[in-house]
């Protein structure tokens, strides 16, 4: 299967500058002026980081992609030799490299800047088995030189644990704020997000969020931007932007406690763990 084709990546070690939101590599840090060096500090990635980073195993998308398959047809996939999938808020290579052994063009975009930095050797990206893998930073779509390096032809987008209704459009307690840090920041409305989303897909193309969540705070505590999974956009959004509404906040807590529970992320009780992990996913697909 495509796990066992995964490489072995080697420990790497990265620089950042946490002030100006910049992460080099060695090769990058080893040839700046001394008096630069001191504002980056080292992190040393293991192998497991590569795949899991701080995000877990990629193989949850194993869930992403059995919701979503049912709905993109033979004919939509026929269509071109290396079908392109695009995932927003990727935050590991992992399942791109999965994806790409199974003959995909599998990209990702994300805002944060380690990923360019610890996934910069080669082999990382490019041509990966009988697909291909790339990796995008900054703000899709709000940035019009992402929106042309991505482009579009997409039969599959996904995001998993990023658009969340907490984070987009977060609503906690009178009296508490949330840190803009914790949130995730379109650059766009939700009318041209959802437009430029539905303009990457080949009509027919499926867009699923799938969402992973751990239990809200009490009243009494801080309230937490990602424990809020349901979806950050409305079926009346959806709808006016061409898009028809095939599942709207459906729960799979369910897939997550026995998912989980293999990989070895629950213990005790799952009685317990389901008080722990909760889940929403929300299908939709381009009319045209």
């Amino acid at each position: 299967m495509a796990t066992a084709k995964l490489s072995e990546p080697s420990t790497r070690t990265i620089y950042r500058n946490r002030e100006k939101g910049l992460a080099i590599t060695k090769q990058a840090y080893d040839v700046l002026p001394e008096a630069d060096k001191a504002a980056f500090t080292s992190r040393e990635c293991k192998p497991d980081f590569y795949y899991e980073t701080g995000y877990g195993s990629p193989l949850v998308y194993v869930r992403v992609l059995d919701l979503a398959a049912p709905h993109v047809t033979p004919a939509l996939l026929a269509r071109e030799t290396r079908p392109r999938v695009l995932d927003f808020g990727y935050g590991t290579i992992g399942q791109l490299h999965l994806l790409a052994h199974c003959g995909f063009d599998a990209r990702g975009v994300d805002v944060e800047p380690i990923f360019p930095a610890l996934y910069s050797e080669p082999g990382d990206t490019g041509a990966v088995g009988k697909g291909s893998a790339s990796i995008h930073m900054g703000q899709w779509p709000a940035e019009e030189s992402l929106r042309k390096a991505i482009g579009g032809d997409y039969a599959l987008i996904t995001s998993k644990n990023t658009l969340k209704r907490g984070y987009v459009h977060p609503s906690p307690p009178e009296g508490q704020t949330v840190d803009p840090k914790k949130l995730v920041h379109l650059g766009v409305s939700d009318e041209e997000f959802l437009a430029r989303v539905h303009d990457a897909l080949k009509p027919g193309g499926v867009f699923i969020l799938y969402n992973i969540c751990p239990p809200q705070a009490p009243p009494d505590q801080e309230w937490i931007p990602w424990a809020d999974g349901l979806s950050p956009f409305t079926r009346e959004q959806f709808e006016k932007a061409g898009f028809e509404v095939i599942a709207l906040d459906a729960v799979d807590q369910a897939w997550v406690l026995d998912g989980f529970g293999a990989l070895g992320y629950v213990e005790g009780p799952r009685e317990e763990a389901a008080k722990q992990f909760l889940c929403w996913y929300t299908i939709v697909r381009r009319k045209r």
